[in-house]
């Protein structure tokens, strides 16, 4: 086999790739004897028709079609191989002449990561956005939520229905199920507000607002809350509510600290790109959108994906027109870090990644190898271990940037 690189594109490489003579021969005749152990003619016995009577009948050329592909299929990856071509979407081929006692020539096209040349993305000069102080009201906010969260269900006697209660209904056929109560009329279980233990309610069945369905209410239970006070503190762990109010300040102003350095860096990136423009492989990207569409339609089904347009007010064109437009930055993003860090030399090494996997499986409270398993089954964890090592690239880029100082407007 030989293999030149015809012509090289940004995203896209060409390949002349030659098949000696022998080589088309030994193919057609492996395709020959296999075409005919399972050929049943007239006057022969299965799989015993001479090659010559076979050749005759058909012609040399119905087994054409099966070496060329099998060929291609054979010989194209030790071609992109031997030029180094890393092929990002399916090849294309292109082939003019086959015959028996001649040399197979063939073309195959194949997308390709653009090479980047990336300029001036160390020092880059973005705003700091800056952390905010965290509120008394944020702080408020938490605790009531830990509050609902450390609530009990207790029976509600001789009450009524009000949002947020859970409430057990049984069915004429004495099938029974606990439902929360919606305060939004848009919900159907915000038809039980106001009924009491014993009362009848109809409400529309799933997916039809026609057929209605008379439901019984057999219980009703009630969010008991606890008292926001130094005993709650120490349920949860801490000495006191003070103490617990601290953390809970810290942790909320982590978040923001996290907030600033996310915007800081796609700040920063954002402009690299503007100084370094280029296009992803356009194949590429028109695959990953349409699985994305598809995707979608299948998770939320057709009906909930023309709710879904009729709610954005878009066209199904203006909608996949976003998700390839969003697609194709984060394409651009990705190869920007993926480029920086070969650049810079920054990778995420064996130890630190293990270190990365137990972290999360400890925040996820799974077992670390169940969680780096589950991984590997969903096919993602080179894409996470990629993430890891864009966040040190972000890290690299931040302490690298020039930060200016946010203007105060409020004067």
């Amino acid at each position: 086999m030989k293999s030149t690189i015809k012509e090289r594109k940004p995203t896209e490489v060409t390949l002349e790739i030659t098949i000696d003579s022998n080589t088309v021969n030994n193919k057609l005749d492996e395709i020959y004897k296999k075409t005919v152990e399972e050929l049943d003619l007239p006057g022969f016995r299965k799989g015993k028709v001479p090659k010559s009577f076979v050749k005759a009948r058909f012609g040399d050329d119905v087994f054409y079609e099966d070496a060329q592909n099998e060929l291609v299929e054979e010989y194209l990856p030790a071609a992109l191989e031997e030029n180094e071509i890393n092929p990002v979407s399916e090849p294309e081929t292109e082939i003019e002449d086959f015959e028996r006692g001649e040399d197979f020539t063939f073309e195959a096209s194949v997308e390709v990561m653009p090479e980047i040349e990336l300029e001036d993305y160390k020092g880059v000069e973005v705003e700091d956005p800056g952390t905010e102080e965290v509120t008394e009201e944020e702080i408020e906010e938490k605790l009531q939520s830990l509050r609902e969260e450390n609530g009990r269900l207790v029976p509600k006697e001789d009450g009524v229905v009000e949002a947020g209660d859970r409430v057990t209904v049984s069915d004429p056929d004495g099938h029974t199920q606990e439902v929360e109560v919606s305060e939004d009329e848009d919900n159907p279980t915000s038809s039980l507000i106001g009924k009491s233990v014993g009362d009848e309610v109809e409400v529309s069945s799933e997916g039809s607002e026609e057929e209605e369905i008379e439901l019984e209410v057999s219980d009703i239970k009630e969010l008991e809350l606890p008292e926001i006070d130094d005993e709650f503190a120490k349920d949860l762990g801490h000495e006191d509510l003070e103490a617990l109010r601290t953390e809970i300040k810290s942790d909320l102003f982590e978040q923001k600290e996290d907030g600033r350095t996310d915007e800081i860096g796609d700040r920063i990136l954002e402009k690299i790109i503007e100084k370094n423009d280029f296009s992803p492989p356009e194949k590429m990207l028109e695959k990953i959108v349409n699985d994305k569409v598809e995707e979608t339609k299948q998770q939320i089904g057709s009906e909930s994906f023309a709710n879904l347009l009729e709610q954005e007010g878009k066209t199904e064109e203006d909608w996949v027109k976003d998700v390839e437009e969003s697609t194709e930055e984060q394409l651009k993003q990705r190869l920007v870090l993926d480029k920086i860090a070969e650049l810079e030399e920054i990778e995420l090494s064996d130890e630190e990644f293990e270190e990365e996997l137990e972290e999360q499986a400890d925040r996820q409270g799974v077992n670390p190898i169940k969680f780096k398993n589950q991984l590997k089954a969903n096919d993602q964890l080179e894409s996470y271990r990629d993430s890891l090592t864009h966040e040190k690239v972000f890290e690299f880029l931040i302490d690298s940037a020039n930060l200016i100082e946010k203007e105060d407007n409020d004067d």
